[in-house]
């Protein structure tokens, strides 16, 4: 018979499916998959009265009640949902950001049609339900929203310019596979309808909305150290945070400096990145040297024993979908923690906009340079997210499945990078090692930096030149990257979660000195779905 908690559980999960249908269909529930989501300002009080139920009942149970790894999760459980509420009372991202929906709507439609997790007849009804949703749904967000930012608002009318791709071709070429020509007719008049809908919402974002888009983006001291604690289980104080980024940024540098004098000694180090950076493929040919990259990488990772390898199902490389692309580089997009029949997992790239001028092409492209690539593959496919996903999908506590922390997700991509440099990967070349770096200050560029914005006042220009002066970084990567800190402070997760593990292995290997094994550590790590901090204890008391 389930204990009081995981009925508990069961029940917040259920419901949380039937307020996300899209990230129910994410995660690999598909009893919702016809559906985007009620948005309107009663459904949101509605979720709030059950959150605060589903709060008080869980601080009702007794610790004696909870069994095994059950106080974990429900610790877990608690700071999320406090979250939630957090973030409908006080960030008021239904209010704020108009971006919001039509992420909703570009990851609930592409959700059906990337995995075969049923019949494509059955996708493609489903799809048909979701698109016909579309119109309700941007009204409800128009009707909602109040006092976003410039920034917000300038971000969704690209993205909503980017989603036509979704519409007229992957979506389009999806449902054209069907054999059902009475469903092809109701998906045509579907999407056509909700591309309409997009079309007229980023039309009325343009006329209406921006320009009345003056709320202030900063967020403030007490809501990023709520954000910390309920999301990631980190209570220090913000300035201690800021402090020791601040030691670690410096320490990067000069190791850079360093290694950028070996390489060329007459050069000042942002004119060797520069050079090194240069080497990058040309822009039609990015997507092929990337699937190139990942058997050697994902050999190399066995071999090197970073980590034992969870499937034999490969990970495939793929253009990321046009409404992900404003502020994203690449990213991982694995089958969901309960998928139970789809398999397919994909390596999204943004490629350059043919439609760019020559100089941000240019500028663009030396991120994808020939000696960064290896390491921003291997963050998100082999031995990084891909892998590590892999084994979080096979984890004990449903919970933590799926609620995952992205300190812990992608502090362990980050930190893979190193590991990547530190197992010899590339053959001890310095420009392999100083790509390395200067990712690895990219990241600490944005921690400070979303504590600079959010919490000290931090105007945007400041932060872009933070980006290029401290972090080695082109202006084209550094705009990018300070608006996507605007819209979500939480990017200083990579540095965090990083330094968090190579803290947790640092003292692993004072405990148990020649008898520490990498492998078994990254294994173990992998496999618990919690905050790092709750990783640490568990791992910490099994030692």
């Amino acid at each position: 018979m389930p204990s009081p908690f995981e009925q508990l559980a069961d029940q917040y999960i259920a419901a949380t499916n039937a307020w996300q249908p899209v990230g129910a269909t994410t995660r690999g529930f598909h009893d919702h998959d016809a559906e985007l989501g009620d948005r309107s300002a009663a459904a949101i009080e509605r979720r709030a009265q059950a959150l605060r139920g589903f709060a008080d009942r869980l601080r009702a149970l007794p610790a004696p009640a909870l069994d095994g790894d059950e106080a974990y999760d429900a610790d877990l459980l608690a700071r999320r949902i406090a979250w939630e509420l957090t973030d409908i009372e006080q960030v008021r991202s239904w209010q704020r950001a108009p971006g919001g929906v039509l992420g909703t709507i570009g990851g609930g439609c592409n959700s059906l049609v990337i995995r075969d997790f049923a019949p494509l007849d059955e996708r493609v009804r489903a799809l048909v339900g979701r698109l016909r949703a579309v119109p309700d749904l941007l009204e409800q967000a128009k009707a909602n929203l109040r006092d976003p930012t410039r920034y917000h608002v300038e971000t969704a009318i690209e993205a909503g310019g980017g989603m036509r791709l979704l519409f007229e071709r992957d979506l389009t070429a999806a449902a054209a596979l069907s054999t059902d020509a009475a469903l092809q007719h109701e998906f045509a008049a579907a999407n056509s309808s909700a591309l309409a809908a997009v079309d007229s919402y980023v039309a009325w974002m343009k006329s209406d909305l921006l320009p009345k888009a003056t709320g202030d983006f900063a967020w403030g001291g007490e809501l990023i150290a709520t954000l910390l604690s309920q999301a990631d289980a980190v209570d220090e104080p913000i300035d201690a945070l800021v402090r020791r980024g601040e030691d670690d940024l410096r320490a990067h540098q000069d190791l850079l400096r360093e290694i950028a004098a070996k390489i060329d000694a007459s050069a000042e180090p942002a004119e060797v990145v520069d050079a090194v950076a240069r080497d990058h493929p040309a822009p039609d040919d990015l997507l092929p040297q990337v699937r190139d990259l990942l058997e050697d990488l994902r050999s190399f990772s066995i071999d090197a024993g970073l980590c034992t390898m969870p499937t034999d199902v490969r990970i495939a490389v793929t253009e990321t979908p046009g409404f992900s692309r404003v502020t994203t580089q690449a990213a991982c997009s694995s089958p969901g923690p309960f998928e139970t029949k789809a398999t397919s997992a994909y390596y999204y790239v943004t490629p350059a906009d043919a439609g760019w001028p020559a100089e941000r092409i240019e500028s663009y492209m030396r991120f994808f340079n020939r000696w960064s690539i290896p390491g921003v593959t291997a963050h998100e496919a082999y031995p990084g997210h891909y892998v590590h996903l892999t084994y979080l999908n096979r984890a004990a506590s449903s919970v933590g499945r799926y609620l995952l922390t992205t300190t812990t997700v992608e502090g362990w991509a980050h930190y893979i990078e190193q590991v990547m440099t530190e197992a010899g990967y590339g053959g001890g070349d310095r420009r392999f090692q100083l790509m390395q770096l200067r990712e690895a200050l990219l990241r600490l560029c944005r921690y400070r930096c979303a504590f600079g914005m959010h919490v000290e006042g931090w105007s945007p220009q400041r932060a872009i030149d933070f980006f290029v002066r401290e972090g080695f970084t082109s202006r084209v990567i550094a705009e990018r990257e300070t608006r996507r800190g605007i819209l979500g402070p939480n990017y200083y997760a990579y540095t965090l979660g990083k330094r968090q593990i190579l803290s947790l292995r640092a003292q692993l290997r004072e405990r148990q000195g020649s008898a520490f094994d990498q492998r078994a550590f990254h294994d173990a790590f992998m496999q618990l779905p919690y905050p790092v901090a709750t990783i640490e204890r568990i791992m910490l008391a099994d030692a």
